[in-house]
């Protein structure tokens, strides 16, 4: 193995942001694999359920894997990101938070993915949406990123009911 393949490789797996990226394109990649498990996504010339798990798993893959390929080259936000996740772990993350946002993002899925049989679509994905942009974002302006969330969730339910005839669990039964 030439020199510049093997610290490229270092680098690969040497990183923590490198590791996150590629654990999440594996998982991608398993979810993609689970959809191709579903059978085709078109029959008949109307969209069956596989579509958009497979349309989901092609998307998450590729956007992993070259968010991956970013940070084993090294770009300079990586390093940078790199750099400082490591100053507040040296620094005991001094900006007060327990988890990374990361970390977080992934927790927040979990929860919305267990609650949302429960709860219904319209209140976890509003709960879910409002918080993931609270989380990346910030207090300020959190009346505008209400109406945001309320927005991609009433888009998101014309979608489903309308165009993919997907009845979407409810609060109410």
């Amino acid at each position: 193995m030439s020199r510049s393949s093997s610290s490229l490789l270092a680098r690969a797996l040497g990183t923590g942001t490198a590791r996150f990226h590629g654990v999440l394109a594996l998982l991608a990649l398993g979810y993609l694999i689970g959809g191709l498990a579903m059978g085709p996504p078109l029959e008949a010339g109307k969209l069956t359920p596989s579509f958009f798990p497979l349309l989901i798993g092609m998307l998450a893959t590729v956007l992993c894997a070259l968010q991956w390929w970013s940070s084993v080259r090294g770009t300079g936000a990586n390093t940078l990101a790199d750099a400082s996740v490591d100053a507040d772990t040296k620094e005991g993350n001094a900006s007060g938070r327990r988890f990374s946002p990361e970390l977080t993002l992934m927790l927040a899925t979990l929860v919305y993915v267990l609650v949302f049989q429960w709860l219904g679509y319209t209140l976890s994905t509003l709960v879910y949406v409002l918080g993931v942009m609270l989380l990346f974002s910030g207090l300020g302006k959190w009346l505008s990123k209400v109406a945001i969330a309320l927005a991609i969730t009433a888009v998101g339910f014309v979608l489903f009911n309308q165009v993919f005839n997907v009845r979407l669990p409810t609060l109410w039964g």
